[in-house]
């Protein structure tokens, strides 16, 4: 295993964000002083973000790599992403299928050369450009299922890599909330620090549980329902290209291609029953 620079200063980035955060809580250091508007009200505490932070980092970048990480950090985009793979959006590709075996049969090669400059789906220009460099259909196909298969892939680890940092949350909340048990109980002697102590200590468990059931498990979630999507366009995509390779009339590649709503609309009924 070759060693990584990136991923070792990353770790050792994400434990000075963890250790910031508990020697605050123990008092060696007072980010209060220095940065007094991040303090606004008793609900907000950079020490408490820092310690669950800084945990969850580190413990995803020793696990995972850290090209993988940042596929992650791009993902978590689509929070903020309506989803476009519905239905309509696949009707309409159907009809651009369509429209193009007529094209297709019409002029082969002026097809060709722009349907890659106009179709913005990445997809769909790979499988022309593998057309048009003369791969057989067989080829096609082959080449085509390994890219639906590789991007479901990624998809897949990009959302076990949130999953795992929701799963972490918790655990890290508890890891702030004892080192704030411990300074409490430390200064028994002094009643005016039991009360901030008691209180920092539970804010971390707050962060991580709310950082989890807020935002990680969402996102992960999201991020798979948009992989299941994607990968029946794709594959319909793959099927539609092949179909208008092989000079089908364009009533055969409508009715062919249908099917591909049909799968769409079970898999919404199987996220929303195992939402229940």
């Amino acid at each position: 295993m070759r060693f990584s620079i990136l991923t070792f200063f990353w770790i050792i980035f994400s434990l000075a964000l963890l250790m910031t955060g508990i020697l605050d809580i123990i008092g060696i250091i007072h980010l209060k002083e220095h940065f007094p508007y991040l303090f606004i009200n008793r609900f907000l505490d950079l020490p408490s973000f820092l310690i669950v932070m800084g945990g969850l980092l580190t413990n995803a970048f020793i696990i995972y790599p850290s090209k993988l990480m940042r596929s992650a950090f791009a993902k978590m985009g689509q929070t903020f992403h309506q989803s476009i793979n519905t239905q309509k959006v696949l009707q309409k590709d159907i009809e651009s299928i369509v429209t193009w075996s007529n094209e297709y049969k019409t002029n082969r090669l002026e097809f060709l050369r722009t349907i890659q400059d106009k179709q913005k789906h990445d997809f769909t220009s790979y499988l022309f450009s593998l057309i048009s460099t003369n791969y057989s259909i067989d080829e096609v196909r082959v080449i085509g299922e390994t890219s639906i298969d590789e991007n479901y892939s990624n998809s897949h680890k990009v959302s076990e890599v949130l999953k795992n940092m929701g799963n972490s949350g918790p655990a890290f909340g508890m890891f702030g909330t004892l080192f704030g048990l411990v300074y409490m109980l430390s200064s028994l002697d002094d009643p005016s620090k039991i009360g901030p102590g008691l209180a920092t200590g539970l804010l971390v468990t707050l962060y991580g549980v709310t950082f989890t059931h807020l935002f990680f498990y969402p996102v992960s979630k999201k991020i798979m329902l948009s992989a299941d999507y994607n990968k029946i366009r794709e594959e319909l995509m793959l099927e539609g290209v092949q179909l208008i390779a092989e000079n089908k009339s364009p009533l055969f590649i409508k009715d062919k291609l249908q099917t591909y709503l049909d799968r769409s609309y079970t898999i919404k009924q199987l996220k929303a029953e195992n939402k229940k």
